[in-house]
């Protein structure tokens, strides 16, 4: 059976409408891929977002971490029986660092390295105790500052000698880093 237009009717070309139908999947491709190209540069942004907010994630972690190592090397302090400076109590300790006060200085990334790997007798540290369950490690050196105060440490007659502590921490992975300095004050008389 075969189909023919009624009589009086043309029948309808198709050939303009096949180019509609070239022209309509263009646009289309076009229009996914802009779409693709935006869910990329958005999965792109949430991923940047993820890695700062984990790094930041960690670095408070490893600060809080500085914390625990600091009461740490306070205790350590206390036990070295601090009833005179660390120059002469402590000097046989890992933590304690014996530089001049004018000739200490910031420790850098490879003071740190080298102190952990394989320390010196100028790039000296020792790794801090940390409570079970902490992530973070954590390493500590005390030098001397060259400061001394006779009026801080109140009525009793003894002065104030004070310290440096640095405390380098690292999380889990050994991505994140997080250096903290503290000023250590000790009465002795």
């Amino acid at each position: 059976m075969e189909l023919s237009a009624p009589k009086g009717c043309r029948p309808v070309r198709l050939a303009r409408s096949g180019r509609q139908r070239g022209a309509i999947l263009v646009y289309s491709l076009i229009a996914l891929l802009l779409i693709f190209l935006g869910a990329l540069f958005a999965l792109r942004g949430g991923l940047t977002d993820t890695g700062l907010t984990d790094r930041f994630s960690e670095r408070q972690k490893n600060i809080q971490a500085s914390d625990l190592a600091l009461q740490w090397i306070s205790s350590q302090i206390a036990s070295t029986g601090a009833t005179s400076p660390l120059e002469l109590s402590a000097g046989s300790q890992t933590w304690y660092r014996p530089v001049a006060a004018a000739s200490a200085s910031v420790p850098d990334q490879q003071y740190w390295l080298t102190c952990i790997n394989n320390a010196t007798t100028t790039d000296t540290c020792a790794q801090a105790t940390m409570p079970t369950g902490t992530s973070q490690t954590a390493w500590v050196f005390v030098q001397p500052t060259g400061r001394t105060d006779t009026s801080s440490c109140g009525t009793s007659g003894e002065s104030a000698v004070y310290y440096d502590v640095w405390i380098h921490t690292l999380d889990a992975r050994g991505q994140v880093g997080t250096d903290t300095e503290a000023v250590y004050r000790l009465c002795v008389g």
